[in-house]
């Protein structure tokens, strides 16, 4: 989820480039309400989705490691 989230940030920018050039001076205010809007939403959801997964203060993280032949994923202790 949050590798989209990422992908999703990276190409924020050329959406809007690419918007810009289609519609040009046909962009109406509405349109431009509607995509900061938008990017406001995305931008707090991803902040949102951060503090959700996040460690509480003084956890330590357990880096993943190999145990039998089998990958124990990283956790906090």
């Amino acid at each position: 989820m949050l590798r989209f989230a990422e992908i999703g940030l990276f190409l924020v920018p050329f959406v809007l480039y690419g918007a810009w050039r289609v519609l040009g001076a046909r962009a109406t205010t509405g349109l431009i309400w509607a995509t900061a809007v938008v990017v406001g939403v995305l931008g707090a959801t991803i902040i949102w989705y951060g503090m959700e997964r996040s460690l509480p203060a003084g956890t330590p993280y357990v880096p993943a490691q190999l145990h039998d032949g089998k990958i124990v994923s990283g956790h906090g202790s």
